[in-house]
């Protein structure tokens, strides 16, 4: 192999790295924003309608920091007559 496709491999391995981090930071953000705007929808309900694992959501929220009420009796889940 020469030098070329060496350096062309390496850097064809580098630009998919960040490429792959790019959108991962999007969805991230993404998931983020779904599970903001949906409070009452469970984790795992979440994860059905976004079609990934219960996993990936809990570690978005971990990631964002992003804390809620556990139960349903929470303030969140309780309805105002």
């Amino acid at each position: 192999m020469s030098r070329y496709q060496e350096i062309k491999k390496a850097t064809a391995e580098v630009v998919i790295r960040v490429v792959k981090k790019a959108s991962t930071k999007k969805a991230h953000a993404a998931i983020r924003d779904f599970i903001v705007a949906n409070p009452i929808m469970s984790y795992q309900q979440i994860a059905d309608y976004l079609g990934c694992s219960r996993w990936l959501i809990y570690q978005v929220a971990v990631e964002f920091n992003i804390r809620r009420v556990r139960g349903t009796g929470g303030p969140d889940r309780l309805q105002e007559e």
